[in-house]
């Protein structure tokens, strides 16, 4: 799993997705890292308050319970929050290279 300093993307348009998603007020031009632990930091209050909203979170951005309990478990100096979050924005950018390479044939 990479670590946010490895999350290089062009553009914040994966962490914009998400928030958008999940309605967490951020705005557009929000530097990346600002828009991540406003991410992490919404996931860290839904695992603490609402399991299964996080479930269907998980559901809904397509990543597999299990992915998620190995991440936590490798990650264990990262806040579940973060860990998470790595782990939505690493899906959404899956999911944005698989439309455009579609979108391009």
């Amino acid at each position: 799993m990479e670590n946010l300093a490895d999350l290089k993307m062009e553009t914040n348009q994966p962490i914009l997705l998400l928030a958008d998603k999940l309605d967490i007020p951020v705005k557009q031009n929000d530097t990346e890292e600002k828009l991540f632990f406003a991410l992490a930091e919404y996931l860290e209050q839904v695992i603490q308050t609402d399991f299964n909203k996080l479930l269907g979170i998980l559901y809904r951005v397509d990543v597999a319970e299990e992915k998620v309990r190995q991440a936590l478990a490798e990650n264990k100096n990262q806040s579940s929050g973060q860990v998470i979050a790595t782990l939505l924005i690493e899906r959404e950018q899956e999911k944005i290279k698989t439309r455009a390479l579609y979108r391009n044939k």
